[in-house]
């Protein structure tokens, strides 16, 4: 199981005791929901319902940082906090792009390392 800059598995393989087997079930739990999570968000935003986006970017922060993406969950948190508020929403998108473009590269490097 190798480390790498867009992710760190290795809160997740000491909550699961070493289970290799439940990493990659939980990275492709994640490769199939992310994208779904991200949509949400993403129409959620070009809707103006930013109760919606609040509410699907803090679920998706919670899988960003049991996979250590601190970088991409910051951004999940930004969009979560300021879309509430409904504060600061050009900047919501901005970080959302920002979020979209980070999220792809880490599940492409996942795709590559727990996809057979």
């Amino acid at each position: 199981m190798s480390n790498n800059k867009y992710y760190d598995a290795s809160f997740l393989l000491e909550m699961m005791d070493g289970n290799e087997a439940e990493i990659k079930e939980l990275a492709h739990m994640l490769i199939d929901l992310g994208p779904k999570m991200m949509t949400a968000i993403d129409e959620a935003i070009n809707e103006g319902n930013w109760d919606k986006a609040a509410k699907e970017a803090h679920k998706l922060k919670s899988s960003l940082k049991l996979w250590q993406m601190n970088e991409l969950a910051a951004y999940a948190f930004f969009i979560e906090s300021k879309a509430e508020s409904m504060q600061e929403l050009d900047a919501v998108k901005q970080n959302f792009e920002l979020l979209k473009h980070g999220f792809q590269k880490a599940l492409d490097a996942m795709r590559e390392e727990y996809c057979d």
